[in-house]
């Protein structure tokens, strides 16, 4: 009897020792923190926001769980759980940079697409600013017009720059107002050559 009490406290004492050597998972934590990295890199936040969001949550869970891990009397931490949510934050990391490639490939065309139609909205602005009424009443206002065109124009020297610096977002952005702006100028002029007309 006393022989079978020993065996099973050898047992669980060895089973304590091993749970005791239980490390914290550095090699996963670390593949995490990389993926996290690459992703970020990647333009995630911008591109797949909802994707890096998860990706997020997940490495924030994994370190959550790490720390009550480490708060624990050094024979009860377990790290399985951890690992688990680490795994998780990496997939997820992954996830988040390949959808941010693809996001930043339809971001780059639409941006294109963008300072594209901005670009002929201020041609064609400009072209009406020409066969606008110049008479003494109009002249202010012409000017103004012409004033607003030389600022739209700077807009969109702008959003060419933030293109090249595959800032996509705000060349979306900057030309998006170019062109409305300028198709507005277009349309006030055509409202002045009615009514001049008509005059």
């Amino acid at each position: 009897m006393f022989g079978t009490n020993v065996f099973r406290g050898l047992v669980l004492l060895s089973a304590l020792a091993l749970v005791g050597c239980a490390k914290a998972p550095q090699v996963q934590v670390e593949a995490a923190q990389t993926a996290m990295s690459d992703a970020q890199k990647a333009g995630a936040e911008s591109y797949a926001p909802e994707a890096y969001s998860k990706a997020q949550e997940s490495m924030s869970q994994a370190n959550a769980e790490l720390e009550a891990q480490q708060g624990k009397f050094a024979l009860t931490r377990s790290y399985a759980r951890a690992r688990q949510l680490l795994a998780q934050a990496s997939q997820d990391a992954t996830i988040a940079k390949a959808e941010a490639a693809t996001g930043k490939v339809q971001a780059k065309g639409e941006a294109e697409s963008e300072i594209a139609g901005a670009r002929s909205a201020l041609d064609m602005a400009t072209a009406a600013l020409v066969t606008a009424p110049a008479g003494k009443d109009s002249r202010a206002d012409l000017e103004t017009l012409r004033s607003d065109l030389d600022a739209l124009k700077s807009t969109l020297a702008e959003a060419e720059t933030a293109f090249g610096s595959d800032d996509y977002a705000t060349a979306r952005q900057r030309a998006e107002k170019v062109r409305q702006e300028a198709t507005a100028i277009s349309a006030d002029v055509s409202n002045a050559v009615r009514k001049t007309q008509k005059s």
